[in-house]
């Protein structure tokens, strides 16, 4: 009689934990599924406690009908079948799989021998609800293994449910068993007890791998309450109604003949009644948190309409702003424009005989031009930070991080806030800790429009005094290449301050604080919001501490990894730098005796990396692919090879290795550079563990190139000028960035020709047949890129994207390169759904950079000898 004991105070302890558990999670957040769990655990209480409340009173079963007995039992599974359905989706709901059926037999079997123990009804009822439950969790086990690659939820909640099914069957099956067969049936009882623990957890494992559970719509603290006194109301009946059985047990036993022992039956139907008051506490529970939680959620609705019409307002009073903010430049361009129009028709029709007349109407129209600019910038800055705000709420603003150089970004923010400083007679100190490592790796571009957005605010805000910027970090020690460090900077100014409270609205959208302290504040006030959304998306953070009147700090701290330990030192007197090359000189060399292989299966880059060296008087063979290179090399000795890395069948890699290999070759030893466009960090170290002798990366920089090459060339064959003394092209002709003003229709497509020019040595002539290559080498790449996305074929596809990268960035066509390295990166991690989404967009920004080019081809001729009228372009 012990294990019985044991049995059934164990069922009623796991029930009442479980249903805590589950109320508890239903008051925390609400999901219906913790509704059903918390019948299910309720309906089981009804017999459970009653059962094993009149065995602990009475040391016997309860003499009551089977329906009173079973009772909350058959509740119990039906809800349980309910709440197996309710976590599954509708598809799979509908789902059916064969297997789904074979519990069906098994326990046809079981109800055959459990019906001379129990009446008919009953048996088929519960036989049936544990048979569906089998099914149902089978049809859970299918559906995942056939959706899983699709990101199919683990089936936690079916899992369960069949351990439930199957424990109980062994329950029955057992009981109607001979010894000692039948002394099984107490481990089924205990494991089918302890499985409402599982099924508990299955509810939670299930909604917290969503990640979509709400949070509490209500108070915490009136959360603390609805579970205390859930578990208050549960202890309460729980032992009150054992105590009240052994007293009614007392009574009778004092006061009745020993006989009536029908008398002894009142207690369990007491005990079914006090197991109906519990729960209906627990279902008034139930109903408190579901007002208490629809109240939350109209309340919140209430204040989430309050702050939209307070956003609406603001957003009107922003428009209000930037149509004059707007207006302001555009009257100036328009007006300014009129004059110089009207004035240029009056020189026209009347043009001053004296020299000084003439420079004073041109001094007086680049003055107006001045302003022109001045207006068009101020109104692109306005456009700008609305396009900025605009994308980072769609969630298309992306971070892009590369290597950059930290001098380079702090050079050219505290060039442009000194000008704006010095404007306003303003004093603008900078003050950097030298220890600070110079090569990082991050976003350049977005730290930069940070830093400038917070001193451009000072500097505006600021009407005397002094701004100050002030760049350190907040490691003791600077940690090796590869870690992270947290940039901080800082920017003090001495001007209005911010109120306190402002200090709460300072970084909303289209809120200026202290907008009526400074109606005459240029801007949009998008700066401060642009910024701390940029620092989200990057990990970092911004405070601010300010005295009304006296001024303001912002201290922002953005996380970088360390390219290099290599500190910034004194970055005011750092040359300009961009590249890894920007520290190199510009060394001249001839070395005529000298012979090189430039293998690469693009004919552009062929052109671009043999004119830069064309003056050197390098003998200089081409290869278009590895087999090419390998041919070449078992004939000719070379002095240096430059070898692409990645090319159509054999890459540089496995060439690399062939011409090592080659039985008796003249190249065995010969040292080969890789030149590839992969330029992410840990490139240059995977190449040169490859076996490669040096690494340079797409766009070639000419400085680094010869660099390199007059490392890698015997002495004996090079022939080093003096600076400025290159023997060369005396026709050679030099671009300057006012010549390159001549470019317009490659700038309206955003090809930087600038980048492009100085990628070609300033040479407009190289630039200008680079351009030619590009033109006329797009059809065929186009019509390989589409060939290759249509019929599948990604590696080709990563290869002619990979290509397109370093090609386009040669011209100065960044954001074609840019979405070539999308979708190159996009190949290499094999998402296809990515390359699906901007291939198009990808084809599209080719054509028009490719259409831009070739118009410009049209309508330009290259430099020409005296009486030589070559077009460098043959117009279609």
């Amino acid at each position: 009689m012990v294990i019985e004991y044991i049995e059934n105070v164990i069922e009623l302890l796991v029930n009442l934990i479980a249903l805590l558990f589950c109320l508890f999670y239903y008051i925390s957040s609400k999901r219906k599924g913790w509704i059903f769990a918390i019948l299910f655990f309720l309906s089981s209480l009804l017999s459970s406690y009653y059962w094993t409340s009149y065995l602990i009173i009475m040391g016997d079963w309860p003499n009551v009908s089977a329906e009173l007995t079973y009772f909350g039992w058959n509740v119990a599974f039906f809800v349980l079948i309910v709440l197996l359905l309710q976590m599954k989706s509708p598809e799979e709901r509908r789902y059916f799989h064969p297997l789904m059926l074979l519990p069906i037999p098994l326990n046809i079997w079981q109800l055959i021998l459990y019906l001379p123990y129990s009446p008919l009804f009953n048996n088929i009822y519960q036989v049936t609800l544990c048979t569906l439950m089998a099914c149902f969790g089978i049809q859970g086990f299918c559906w995942y293994r056939k959706k899983r690659k699709e990101g199919a939820a683990k089936p936690y909640v079916s899992l369960a449910v069949f351990l439930f099914s199957v424990f109980e069957f062994g329950m029955w099956s057992f009981s109607c068993m001979d010894q000692p067969w039948n002394d099984l049936y107490y481990p089924f009882s205990f494991l089918a007890s302890l499985n409402h623990l599982l099924i508990v957890w299955a509810v939670w494992k299930t909604y917290n791998t969503s990640g979509k559970t709400p949070p509490a719509t209500f108070d915490r603290k009136y959360q603390i309450i609805l579970k205390a006194a859930s578990a208050g109301i549960v202890l309460i009946f729980s032992i009150g109604g054992i105590w009240l059985g052994i007293w009614m047990r007392n009574i009778m036993t004092l006061h009745l003949d020993q006989s009536a022992g029908e008398v002894y039956d009142i207690i369990p139907i007491v005990l079914f009644v006090i197991s109906l008051i519990l729960i209906a506490f627990i279902i008034a529970i139930i109903f408190v948190v579901y007002f208490a939680q629809r109240t939350a959620e109209n309340n919140k609705l209430r204040e989430a309409r309050r702050i939209a019409e307070r956003s609406s307002a603001a957003k009107s009073e922003f428009l209000a702003n930037m149509s004059h903010e707007i207006r302001t430049p555009i009257n100036a361009i328009m007006g300014m424009n009129e004059v110089i129009l009207r004035e240029s028709r009056q020189a026209c029709d009347r043009l001053p005989g004296s020299s000084d007349d003439v420079h004073g109407i041109f001094a007086d129209i680049c003055g107006y031009a001045k302003i022109i600019d001045s207006a068009g910038k101020n109104l692109l800055s306005i456009i700008n930070d609305i396009l900025d705000i605009s994308r980072i709420e769609a969630g298309k603003l992306e971070i892009r991080e590369d290597p950059y150089i930290l001098s380079s970004v702090l050079s050219d923010v505290c060039n442009l806030t000194g000008f704006r400083a010095k404007s306003k007679n303003l004093a603008f100190h900078v003050n950097v800790d030298s220890g600070l490592p110079d090569h990082l790796y991050g976003d350049a571009l977005r730290i930069r429009q940070i830093m400038l957005n917070i001193l451009n605010n000072a500097v505006k805000y600021t009407s005397s005094g002094s701004v100050t910027l002030t760049v350190s970090t907040d490691a003791k020690s600077v940690p090796e290449a590869g870690q992270t460090i947290n940039m901080v900077f800082s920017v003090k100014d001495t001007g209005v301050g911010i109120r306190p409270e402002d200090l709460d609205k300072l970084f909303d959208k289209f809120v200026r604080a202290g907008s009526s302290d400074n109606s005459g504040v240029e801007g949009t006030g998008l700066g401060l919001a642009i910024s701390r959304n940029l620092l989200d998306m990057m990990g970092g953070t911004i405070r601010v501490e300010s005295v009304f009147g006296e001024g303001s700090v912002f201290t922002v701290s953005i996380p970088q990894k360390i390219i290099s330990r290599e500190a910034i030192g004194n970055f005011l007197k750092k040359p300009e730098a961009d590249t890894e090359s920007a520290d190199i000189p510009q060394e001249f060399f001839r070395a005529p005796e000298a012979r090189i292989l430039i293998v690469d299966d693009t004919r552009m880059n062929l052109t671009v990396t043999a004119e830069l060296l064309k003056n050197t008087g390098i003998r200089i063979d081409t290869a278009t692919d590895g087999d090419e290179a390998l041919r070449y090399t078992l004939s000719v000795p070379y002095d240096l090879i430059l070898m692409d890395q990645r090319m159509p069948g054999m890459d540089g890699t496995e060439a690399l290795r062939l011409i090592r290999a080659q039985d008796g070759g003249l190249n065995c030893q010969t040292p080969v550079i890789c030149l590839t466009a992969d330029a992410i960090s840990g490139a240059k170290e995977r190449y040169l563990a490859e076996g490669f002798s040096d690494y340079i990366s797409k766009p070639i920089d000419s400085r680094l190139l010869r660099k390199k090459i007059i490392s890698f060339l015997p002495p004996e064959k090079v022939i080093l000028l003096p600076y400025g003394k290159e023997d060369g092209d005396p026709n050679r002709s030099v671009a300057s960035p006012a010549l390159a003003e001549a470019f317009s229709t490659l700038r309206a497509e955003g090809i930087n020709v600038i980048q492009g020019l100085r990628y070609c040595q300033q040479d407009e002539s190289l630039y200008r047949s680079v351009l030619s290559d590009f033109s006329a080498d797009a059809p065929e790449n186009m019509r390989l890129l589409e060939q290759y996305f249509i019929s599948g074929a990604w590696k080709d596809y990563s290869i002619m994207v990979h290509t397109l990268k370093s090609v386009s960035g040669t011209i100065g066509a960044s954001r074609l390169s840019e979405a070539a390295a999308d979708m190159e990166a996009a190949s290499k991690n094999g998402d296809i759904p990515a390359i699906r989404d901007g291939h198009p967009h990808l084809l599209s920004l080719y054509r028009r950079t490719a259409d831009a080019v070739r118009s410009f081809g049209a309508e330009q001729f290259s430099p020409v000898a005296e009486n030589d009228g070559v077009m460098e372009f043959a117009p279609e």
